[in-house]
């Protein structure tokens, strides 16, 4: 059952072995088997974090202009780096539709982000665009540890050198202290002058 719907409810699960087992169980006996076929079926978190670059480089061998740009840091016990082992910290990603449907919008670009929820927190930041008939165009998307001022420089710098060449572009936030930070530093190609 949770193979071919991992959402399952876990209410569903216990009325299913009560109706065709007999056996009232607990939720958390139910939500611990729910939990063990899903990693029997999709990996576990750990190995699926392992398989991210696999996916990003598979996706842009196949997605003709997929583009991305991951960014991982060397996991260390106490002095001692340890070998093949990354910690992922933020992956910026963009389509070819996107890249060159954007030109065909509006000048105005909006940022904006949200929080993860789950085992793995973190922010989606998401660009979007208006066309011509003011319908939503999503333009470019990252996933990053927090909405720090590294990370939103990372994302805006990313955003304009590989999606968002035009000049007189303004860009549209909720003015957060990090986006601000970005506005200030050289090579993010962003300046407080077209952002409101």
């Amino acid at each position: 059952m949770v193979e071919l719907d991992p959402s399952t409810p876990i209410t569903t699960i216990i009325s299913s072995i009560q109706t065709f087992m007999g056996y009232n169980t607990t939720y958390k006996k139910a939500w611990l088997a729910k939990q063990q076929v899903i990693e029997n079926v999709y990996e576990n978190w750990e190995q699926s974090y392992n398989w991210l670059s696999c996916l990003l480089q598979a996706m842009q061998t196949y997605l003709s202009g997929f583009l991305y740009k991951l960014k991982t840091s060397p996991i260390t016990n106490g002095e001692e780096v340890l070998e093949n082992q990354q910690h992922f910290r933020r992956v910026f990603w963009t389509f070819e539709p996107c890249i060159d449907g954007f030109p065909f919008c509006k000048l105005i670009v909006q940022v904006d982000g949200t929080f993860l929820y789950g085992r793995y927190t973190g922010i989606l930041l998401v660009t979007v665009a208006q066309d011509e008939r003011t319908k939503i165009f999503p333009i470019a998307f990252a996933i990053v540890e927090g909405e720090t001022a590294e990370a939103w420089f990372f994302f805006l710098k990313n955003l304009k050198r590989h999606v968002t060449h035009q000049q007189n572009l303004c860009l549209m936030s909720d003015r957060h202290n990090s986006i601000n930070a970005v506005f200030k530093r050289p090579n993010s190609g962003w300046s407080e002058g077209n952002c409101v």
